[in-house]
């Protein structure tokens, strides 16, 4: 079966924050147990939240990873990884700094077996993402550059590193798409949280509005410097701005050529139904109808909003169900470790 006919399921380790938060076991641990009870699993892990040895990753540390993976049976679709470009104010560190670090996260996803590891959009200039690129590709993995939220695929940031990509012929970079960039609406829950919050019922309603329009930051922006606003309303108002998004799914389907995996961001079940049934779902068909054969990785959001309690197994496997029911008309295999 080829990449185009089937979608590669993979579930992201941050799902579980609220799980590695918690600190009853270490994430070697919750990665045996997870794989133990879905064997054949594919996994992407969070090196920031895995290693301690982060951003420099120690080989000994890893290797005991790649043991636990190993000994499941199950596999690692990416390495989240990432370089501390600027560690304090005002003092960018220096390249070969950034370089060792990303030089360390290749060799982690080599030795993991992940095809590829996943950076933040635009955080390293150019000239060192190239230089990283040429480690990677000397190493046979993949940097992707994750694109979310808010981010306009017909912006300068997204046009400009596209056309650097393409003036390169660079094959060692390519996109990651997080589909909050393609929501269709608030999540209930996030709703529901600004509300306990305190917020008036009649902001929460506007602020749903705001976002179906695409005019969030007006609406937000105004009203951080209330000394009325707890800290938490604060930060769920400032989330609304920067982690959700509600572009067209044909804007970001333009540059299909250029995306090479998905994450399937979710933030409560009603919310990701409503989103597969409408442009997330939109988005899978048309990155499919092109060939599209990357990793297609479920990632929950919601522990944001979400006490610490509320654990994400239970969830995780109802989005996988999800997906199945809506891509049931087509020739779709969700094997964890499809190839």
């Amino acid at each position: 079966m080829s990449g185009a006919d089937h979608l590669r399921w993979a579930v992201s380790l941050f799902s579980f924050t609220n799980e590695l938060l918690a600190a009853t076991a270490p994430p070697d641990a919750l990665l045996a147990a997870l794989i133990a009870a879905e064997p054949g699993s594919t996994v992407e892990i969070d090196a920031a939240q895995h290693f301690r040895s982060f951003p420099v990753l120690d080989p000994g540390e890893v290797a005991r990873t790649a043991g636990v993976v190993d000994a499941g049976g199950g596999a690692v679709s990416l390495l989240g990884g990432g370089a501390e470009v600027v560690p304090s104010p005002g003092r960018p560190i220096d390249e070969a700094v950034v370089l060792a670090q990303l030089a360390s996260q290749v060799a982690a996803a080599r030795m993991l077996g992940a095809a590829g590891v996943r950076l933040p959009f635009g955080v390293l200039p150019w000239p060192v993402l190239r230089r990283a690129a040429d480690v990677a590709r000397a190493a046979g993995v993949l940097l992707l550059e994750e694109v979310q939220g808010p981010l306009d695929p017909a912006g300068p940031q997204v046009l400009g590193r596209l056309a650097e990509l393409e003036r390169a012929g660079e094959t060692g970079v390519r996109l990651l798409l997080d589909t909050s960039a393609v929501m269709s609406g608030l999540p209930p829950t996030y709703l529901r949280a600004l509300r306990a919050e305190g917020l008036a019922d009649d902001l929460v309603q506007r602020l749903a509005a705001a976002f179906a329009a695409g005019r969030v930051a007006p609406e937000v922006l105004p009203r951080l410097g209330d000394p009325a606003l707890s800290p938490a309303a604060r930060s769920l108002l400032i989330t609304a701005m920067t982690r959700f998004g509600s572009r067209a799914p044909s804007a970001w389907l333009a540059h299909a050529p250029w995306i090479a995996s998905v994450h399937l961001k979710w933030w409560d079940l009603d919310s990701a139904e409503a989103d597969l049934t409408g442009p997330v779902g939109t988005v899978l068909d048309g990155l499919l109808g092109t060939g599209f054969s990357g990793f297609v990785c479920s990632e929950w959001g919601g522990h944001e909003w979400q006490p610490l309690g509320v654990g994400a197994a239970g969830g995780s496997a109802a989005h996988r169900r999800l997906l199945e029911s809506r891509f049931a008309d087509r020739s779709t295999d969700l094997r964890a470790n499809a190839t």
